[in-house]
């Protein structure tokens, strides 16, 4: 496990005063990304998340369209979250995993809405984390993250990049523990990680973050 690194105040005067986070919506929203080995990464790591009302996933995994039944019904059974493919329209919801279908381009408005194309993703990654990722950022800003697990290639570097400058913070599982160690290697040489751990690991420091950010709320 590594030291993490907090955002520095100049970060966060980085942020676009145009960007405006959606007004009802998740305290604290989630982007999980991985490729290869990642359905059991990911498994292990919601199991270890209680459902929570001011928390939000989106899941974006390099797979096969037809697996995305199993993938949703490995997250409620598992983990016991509420999983959906969205649809044009709809936001991100509380409580819930929005998993992003590899098989249309998926996209996020200035106003948080959801938009779903009928054309593939472009690009060498289905579906995309760098695109999913900067949008997020721009939306959520400091109540953002992103954790990166297991997978080949670099899909996420350029994104968790861009999460950095709106002030919200990097993870990725440890490259030691991986089944594909170069997705996380690719962010790790990009950015300035905030925190590395096995999954394990991750789901404990996550916890721990949301408690402490719970207690400042009230």
């Amino acid at each position: 496990m590594y030291d993490l690194h907090r955002s520095s105040p100049e970060k966060r005067n980085k942020v676009k005063s145009s960007e405006v986070k959606p007004e009802k919506g998740p305290a604290k929203v989630w982007l999980l990304g991985a490729s290869t080995g990642g359905l059991a990464a990911i498994r292990q790591f919601l199991s270890a998340i209680p459902v929570r009302n001011d928390l939000a996933f989106v899941y974006a995994q390099h797979i096969g369209v037809q697996q995305l039944p199993v993938v949703m019904k490995m997250i409620e059974t598992h983990g016991g979250w509420p999983a959906h493919e969205p649809s044009t329209g709809q936001m991100i919801k509380p409580g819930t995993v929005t998993v992003i279908s590899p098989q249309f381009e998926t996209r996020f408005s200035k106003q948080g809405w959801l938009l779903r194309f009928s054309s593939p993703w472009r690009g060498h990654y289905a579906p995309s984390i760098d695109q999913l990722a900067n949008r997020l950022a721009q939306l959520y800003r400091q109540d953002f993250g992103a954790i990166i697990f297991t997978g080949m290639g670099s899909d996420g570097a350029r994104g968790c990049q861009a999460i950095k400058e709106y002030a919200g913070q990097d993870w990725v599982q440890d490259p030691h523990g991986c089944t594909a160690p170069s997705m996380p290697e690719a962010v790790m040489a990009r950015c300035k990680i905030d925190f590395v751990g096995s999954v394990e690991e991750l789901a404990k420091r996550l916890q721990e973050d949301e408690i402490q950010m719970e207690i400042c709320r009230q």
